[in-house]
């Protein structure tokens, strides 16, 4: 190999769909990547269910840094259409309660639906696909890429760093981001792992498997749960007290191909600590078979997957920004599978970390203070997903006590997506890529709108009083008005809303496109002071010309396949071979 092919500004080590994002978008302006991957594509990784944070924030991405491929992440036509028919659509957030030895009963259930189109649904990435298709999208774009290349130390002088691996040799970058996961190479060579400061205590066991039987066809009818859309169509959580299982189906959509589903049971260590001399695959069906609605469930279904039993899930690292060096989140910090904030916590650093390392590039300044907002905040979100999750696990001890404490979640995701929205709503305005700067001045920072000092007093509070539940300082019914009675003093809730009724277990209705546009409505005349003018302002107008070129798009897709399918039935030669120019080929031209 040359030895400018062994130099480069960023080395990205880690493969993954973080790793390889940030890729594409450094090598899209300019920047001389190298991308590392230990293993090969495609390759088994956890982590599939999006949220509409993470997805409104996959646009962000796209558009700020011009790389519309990562927009083909953000819904689930886009991504059937242009990564993988193997994904699983995920219409809703579906939280089933259970009592040991009780078929589970249709009052005691909550649902939180994702938006519908144009700006969703949301998606079960089957990561193998998606990941390997980032991958590609990053090294068409510049990177230089090697897989099976293990790193096995990195050696930070005055300049840069050498990466050495196991066997390519060694590489020079001025900068190093490690996007390894649990076993990243920077947190073990700089001593950075530290015991989790963290209130959450979990661990997990999880495998793919094939014939998980839809849950509706097991569940109580609809005409009494009353839930909206399908619990197949969406991540499903089974509760119970200490734990929770996850079943994220790939093969719940007409047009999918795929025939797996992943599952996986979460355990509060104190409560379930890991058994002596019993296997991951007898632990998870012994957790099965105590609930039988989750065992009528899994009747007939098989792992195709050997099962995973890891010990506590939680780790983290003292920092996460060095001099000449950065962690992704994964390689950082991780919580919990509950509310799949991994993928969001990912995609908003992706977004600050992208323009300042393109900055230190140009400008060949790579002092750590550039950085200092990473640090910050990458610390700070995992600090609120430990609160959000560890007071979950205490609110599946009743099932009251979690339809109190969810809607909470809901009011932030809320406000949440609207800061994404919001900031791309500026963009389409203007096209300016500065409209974007937004999303890092109050009250956009961070994620969940935890940087609006309205809504981090609701959380903190409801939170404050689900501890004291915890702790024997309230009884149940003590926390849940409590938390009823600081959602209503907050006035975050939407009037169109069923938020503030205890019976209404989908109480953000849904997120289809007349009931969208009530929501901004609301937001925009009759929401408080605190909220009119900072969020839904102009997404309205946005909503509507999305519909029409999603709607667009779908129709001319299906005259073109009806077009050659009747052209093939008469003709042989074709010109769908020929390579016509992409946007990209025109952008990397100029």
């Amino acid at each position: 190999m040359q030895e400018d092919q062994r130099v480069f500004d960023v080395a990205v080590v880690g493969g993954g769909l973080g790793g390889t994002m940030l890729a594409a978008i450094l090598a899209r302006h300019g920047v001389r990547v190298l991308l590392l991957e230990g293993s090969g594509h495609p390759r088994f990784a956890i982590g599939e269910s999006t949220v509409p944070e993470t997805t409104f924030g996959l646009r962000v991405l796209a558009r700020r840094y011009d790389v519309p491929e990562i927009e083909h992440l953000a819904t689930n036509g886009a991504l059937r259409r242009h990564v993988s028919s193997n994904c699983g659509v995920k219409r809703n957030f579906s939280f089933v309660y259970h009592r040991e030895g009780e078929p589970t009963r249709a009052e005691e259930c909550t649902q939180y639906p994702t938006w519908g189109p144009p700006l969703g649904p949301d998606s079960h990435y089957l990561r193998q696909d998606v990941d390997a298709y980032m991958f590609h999208v990053a090294v068409s774009y510049g990177a230089t890429a090697h897989t099976h290349t293990v790193v096995d130390d990195v050696k930070f002088e005055e300049n840069g760093a050498t990466i050495v691996t196991r066997d390519n040799g060694t590489f020079q970058a001025s900068y190093v981001v490690d996007a390894g996961g649990v076993r990243a190479v920077l947190p073990e060579r700089l001593g950075l792992r530290q015991e989790p400061p963290y209130r959450t205590r979990s661990r997990t066991v999880f495998t793919h498997m094939v014939n998980v039987r839809p849950f509706d066809t097991v569940a109580p009818p609809r005409r009494l749960h009353g839930m909206p859309s399908p619990f197949s169509q969406g991540t499903l959580h089974h509760l119970f007290p200490g734990g929770w299982f996850w079943v994220i189906p790939f093969d719940n959509h007409s047009a999918g191909t795929s025939e797996l589903c992943s599952v996986g049971v979460n355990l509060d260590l104190d409560r379930y600590p890991r058994p002596e001399g019993e296997g991951a695959e007898e632990e998870f069906w012994h957790h099965v078979r105590r609930f039988p609605s989750v065992a009528a469930q899994f009747e007939r279904a098989r792992a195709v997957r050997p099962y995973v039993s890891t010990d506590r899930t939680q780790f983290s690292s003292r920092t996460v920004v060095g001099d000449r060096w950065c962690l992704l989140p994964h390689a950082s910090d991780f919580i919990d599978p509950l509310f799949s904030s991994g993928l969001a916590v990912t995609v908003m650093t992706l977004n600050a970390l992208s323009h300042r390392l393109i900055d230190a590039v140009r400008h060949d300044d790579f002092d750590p203070s550039r950085f200092a907002y990473l640090e910050e905040w990458i610390k700070r979100m995992f600090r609120f997903y430990d609160d959000l999750v560890s007071c979950s696990y205490v609110a599946f001890d009743d099932f009251e006590l979690w339809n109190a404490w969810n809607r909470v979640w809901t009011i932030t995701t809320l406000y949440g997506t609207n800061a994404q929205n919001q900031a791309a709503v500026a963009f389409e305005k203007t096209h300016d890529p500065a409209s974007f700067d937004a999303l890092e001045t109050p009250p956009y920072r961070g994620l969940q709108g935890v940087d609006n000092p309205w809504v981090e007093q609701l959380f903190n509070r409801s939170r404050d009083a689900v501890l004291a539940y915890r702790d024997g300082q309230l009884t149940k019914d003590q926390a849940v008005e409590r938390i009823f009675t600081l959602l209503r003093e907050s006035e975050l809730c939407p009037a169109v809303w069923g938020t503030l009724d205890p019976e209404d277990r989908c109480p953000s209705g849904v997120f289809t496109l007349w009931p969208l546009m009530k929501l901004l409505l609301w937001g925009k005349f009759r929401s408080p002071r605190h909220v009119r003018g900072a969020y839904f302002t102009g997404g309205a107008r946005l909503v509507g010309k999305e519909a029409a070129q999603v709607y667009g798009a779908e129709l001319r897709r299906g005259v073109s396949q009806v077009h050659q399918t009747a052209r093939d039935m008469w003709c042989n030669w074709n010109r769908d071979w020929a390579h016509r120019p992409t946007s990209r080929d025109i952008r990397m031209k100029k």
